[in-house]
């Protein structure tokens, strides 16, 4: 019975949600489990309706925000079918519009008997930065808005060349952009990433030159971190395991590496995002090289 009680007060919640955005400002009823998508919706003008575990995007996305009546469809991979049912009928004669990358495409023959399904792929083998790129550009076409697009990416452009000459006296160093997995094992992303081309964007040499996955990182050790330039500069992204900055302080070897002595802690910016997490690296990163950034 609680259980049964909990289902219907979420539904009424989404339904409440719903009520209020229609009653409110106009909005299409877009609807995705992927970030990526999600944030990109948001910076073309058309928040999505409902979003894939929503309190995870504002531990690991942050910005852009989701809109306060933002209706959660629970885990990203086993959305709540049953939510998505309700929210389908509470839109009239307009139907659900799903927009995910292919890593989602599981869930492509159920998500389209409650409305039109689209798939998007950011990460695939290729150029990353070109693939995130026409990625983006597909979703401006589905959602009728390639102006937005191209605003999107001029606004893009221009913010490169705004930062980029206050960064010019940092990019004697290479940069290791890593996020802690563990106490012992990172995700470090190379060249051929989202972050990777920011920061070559932004006239940097990336300090991991090795291949990586099509998601633009490699799963390494700590300890392979002494094979970097001893001049690198060590780019934390949050979040991480909450026992990192004790076990660090533990670590013989991390305490003996040079990138240690001072590494740059960032705020959370989704690695694995589209255009409007490549902006807001600019600012987090360029701010943390000025002002100093965050603590362990």
């Amino acid at each position: 019975m609680p259980n049964l009680i909990k289902k219907m007060l979420t539904i009424l919640t989404a339904l409440f949600s719903t009520l209020q955005i229609s009653a409110g400002e106009s909005q299409a009823g877009y609807a995705t489990v992927d970030w990526s998508v999600a944030e990109t919706l948001i910076a073309l003008g058309e928040p999505p309706l409902a979003v894939g575990d929503v309190k995870s995007y504002q531990t690991w996305v942050m910005e852009p925000r989701l809109p306060h009546t933002t209706i959660d469809l629970g885990i990203r991979l086993q959305p709540n079918f049953e939510l998505i049912s309700t929210l389908s009928h509470s839109l009239n004669a307009q139907p659900l519009t799903f927009i995910h990358s292919h890593f989602y495409a599981a869930l492509n023959d159920k998500l389209s008997t409650y409305g039109k399904v689209y798939n998007v792929e950011f990460y695939k083998a290729g150029n990353a930065w070109h693939n995130v790129v026409v990625a983006t550009q597909e979703i401006g076409r589905i959602i009728g808005k390639p102006q937005a697009v191209q605003t999107l990416l001029e606004n893009y452009q221009k913010k490169i060349a705004e930062y980029r000459p206050h960064l010019m006296p940092f990019t004697d160093r290479p940069v290791a952009l890593v996020q802690f997995i563990d106490t012992r094992h990172l995700r470090i992303y190379g060249e051929n990433s989202l972050l990777g081309a920011v920061i070559q964007q932004l006239g940097f040499q990336n300090a991991y030159s090795r291949e990586v996955n099509n998601w633009g990182f490699q799963n390494i050790e700590i300890t392979e971190l002494a094979k970097l330039p001893k001049n690198t500069k060590f780019v934390v992204i949050k979040p991480y395991p909450n026992n990192i900055a004790s076990a660090l302080t533990h670590n013989t070897l991390w305490q003996h590496l040079p990138m240690a002595k001072e590494p740059l802690i960032l705020p959370a910016v989704w690695t694995f995002g589209a255009l409007p997490s490549a902006e807001r690296f600019i600012t987090v990163f360029t701010n943390g090289l000025l002002q100093g950034g965050e603590t362990w």
